[in-house]
């Protein structure tokens, strides 16, 4: 599976792209994974790290899917009730990964986010420097 960021996105965050993986149902859950992470990036290694330690973390979730961390290394990505169509309301989509492939999957998207911000600010154009400094208003004399 690789991470990779959306190029021709019309929006002015990165949006991620995920290859490799052929079920359409797994790629949309490992994008809500990810897609929503926001800057909390870190506080979701952390709590990969806890569950790893052996202290199961079961409430977390952004705005399209749920995530369980298991100290067996099962971390479970389910989609959020409010997004599901009513035959999946009994059993909602869900996958497993590890915590091994959801820290390289978070650690895969950063690199690709800076990545992409980094090459947008140097194709973005170049302000215009700024007026030199005078030595203050003139006087009419």
């Amino acid at each position: 599976m690789k991470v990779s960021v959306d190029k021709d996105t019309p929006f002015t965050s990165p949006s991620a792209l995920l290859e490799g993986v052929p079920d359409d149902q797994r790629r949309n859950l490992l994008y809500g994974f990810i897609h929503d992470f926001m800057g909390s990036e870190d506080l979701y290694l952390a709590a990969l790290d806890r569950a790893e330690a052996g202290t199961p973390e079961l409430n977390w979730a952004n705005n399209f899917v749920n995530a369980k961390m298991y100290p067996d290394g099962r971390v479970v990505i389910e989609q959020l009730e409010y997004l599901l169509e009513d035959s999946q309301k009994d059993h909602p989509p869900q996958t497993v990964i590890t915590i091994a492939e959801a820290r390289k999957l978070i650690l895969d998207w950063i690199e690709a986010r800076d990545a992409w911000y980094a090459e947008r600010e140097t194709n973005a154009p170049q302000a215009a420097p700024p007026d030199a400094p005078t030595a203050g208003p003139r006087s009419r004399g």
